[in-house]
């Protein structure tokens, strides 16, 4: 009897041994519980609202999505078309350096025929800090530019603040810029946009392009001092429709020369309604007015628009309004007139594979970029870059802008008109995620068709030629809650 309970003790205490021991063979059960699924990499930093090629296309850039719309940002707004939604670790502290060689020939900046040496060094920071209500972006670039014609000093400041409530939201900053020569031809045609890929604040700037003092006139080397401070209230009317009023005062200082100050008061406000997911419509009105420091002389500009706008995100950004205007004219250049006008802003931004296009056109009245007492400006910009490989991409880049004067030259019964075009190519090599070394070439003209003026652009025209090596160095983000 003792035995046979002996026995089954051992059958017992076999039994409990040899079950864990398969059960820990068996394949566990897959959990649908998030909180025990694998943690997912943080993604690169995506600079919200850059607009740039470069960084559409770099490792910092977008990250593919499905095609739905994600740009919340209203048609009538102030704020510049975006083709990728608000993706990425927001909350970042980027800084970046640059350093660029350039040989010029004919160059504005010198006035000369014989080649100039111009050596840029540049230190960029972007901050992004965004919560469930707020967002902050914050752009510096400051340095120098060094060369045998002159040295001079290179600031850009840029700033935006978002706050949102329910239905309410509030959006106020400021962009600020001094440097020696026109935003549109500087450092080669690309602006500082040219050092400065990963920016928050890509080519144009974060503000819609028709905002911010306009200088498509190319003008010899003098500093100038340029700001634009804006704000912008947006109320949800329903899930479809919202409504925006905006304004925005900007400045144009030219410190030395016989160049000429301005200053433009904005106003603008504009009923959105969503047509789908994609596709938006809007209605917008304006009211632009142009004072000038050496002059007595006022331009109002009234502006009704018709506008519509498509997104895909990742893949395609459009948007185009236009329509009538009525320019009024009072001062002692001009006396006391009306006249009828029209006015259009279109862009468009489309990738696909690895290649991106970027497309702007415009036709608005404008200050006159300091060479002229108010302009009638049409404007029609190009961008292009494909990715090569791994490591390389190619991007090249035109444009063109027409400025008639509003004001008619007594001397010669007619208006002066100031034609500019340029034309870029570019080769980037990819050094590391945030660091990539660069080859240009760049030319532009500008050309004038009357010489009886007073500022030094007067007369003839002059095609200049620049070639450009230089590096862009981005260190690790900074990334926080």
């Amino acid at each position: 009897m003792a035995k046979r309970i002996h026995i089954q003790s051992l059958v017992l205490l076999a039994v409990f041994l040899y079950v864990p021991i398969i059960q820990a063979q068996e394949t566990p059960p897959v959990k649908d519980d998030p909180r025990e699924q694998p943690v997912k990499p943080v993604p690169a930093p995506l600079p919200a609202g850059s607009t740039s090629v470069l960084s559409l296309n770099s490792p910092q850039g977008a990250i593919e999505t499905p095609q739905q719309a994600g740009n919340d940002r209203p048609l009538s707004g102030v704020q510049a078309p975006t083709l990728d939604s608000n993706m990425g670790a927001r909350n970042f502290l980027l800084p970046s350096f640059s350093a660029m060689s350039q040989l010029g020939t004919n160059s504005s900046a010198s006035g000369f025929d014989r080649p100039t040496v111009f050596n840029y060094v540049l230190g960029t920071l972007d901050l992004n800090r965004a919560s469930a209500r707020s967002e902050l972006l914050l752009h510096y670039t400051g340095g120098g530019m060094f060369s045998n014609y002159l040295n001079s000093t290179v600031q850009d400041m840029e700033f935006s603040y978002t706050y949102k409530w329910q239905r309410w939201s509030l959006l106020v900053g400021d962009e600020l810029n001094f440097q020696s020569e026109s935003p549109y031809g500087f450092g080669g045609v690309e602006g500082l946009a040219f050092f400065s890929p990963g920016s928050p604040f890509g080519p144009g700037g974060f503000l819609n392009p028709i905002l911010g003092p306009n200088q498509t006139i190319p003008t010899i080397v003098v500093p100038r001092l340029s700001n634009s401070l804006f704000s912008q209230i947006e109320y949800k009317v329903s899930p479809r429709s919202s409504w925006t009023a905006s304004g925005s005062y900007e400045t144009l200082s030219f410190l030395g020369a016989n160049y000429i100050n301005s200053t433009d008061a904005l106003f603008q406000t504009g009923y959105n309604y969503s047509l789908n997911p994609q596709s938006t419509i809007a209605l917008i009105y304006t009211f632009d007015s142009y004072r000038f420091t050496q002059f007595s002389q006022t331009i109002d500009d009234h502006v009704l628009k018709f506008g519509y706008a498509r997104y895909l995100t990742g893949k395609l950004s459009f948007q185009v309004a236009a329509g009538p205007s009525v320019v009024l004219l009072r001062g002692a250049l001009t006396g006391y007139s009306n006249n009828p006008s029209w006015a259009l802003e279109s862009a468009l931004n489309y990738r696909w594979d690895r290649t991106t296009l970027l497309l702007s056109c415009y036709h608005l009245v404008t200050g006159g970029s300091g060479v002229l007492v108010g302009a009638q400006t049409a404007q029609v910009e190009a961008a292009v870059e494909r990715k090569l490989s791994p490591k390389w991409r190619v991007s090249a880049s035109l444009g063109y802008a027409a400025n008639a004067s509003l004001i008619p030259n007594a001397s010669i019964s007619s208006t002066q008109q100031y034609n500019s075009w340029y034309a870029s190519a570019r080769f980037t090599h990819q050094m590391s995620p945030a660091s990539n070394f660069f080859l240009s070439y760049g030319a532009r003209l500008r050309a004038a068709n009357d010489t009886a003026c007073t500022t030094p652009n007067c007369g003839g025209y002059f095609i200049s030629h620049e070639i450009s090596a230089g590096f862009n160095f981005g260190l690790r983000p900074i990334l926080f809650q």
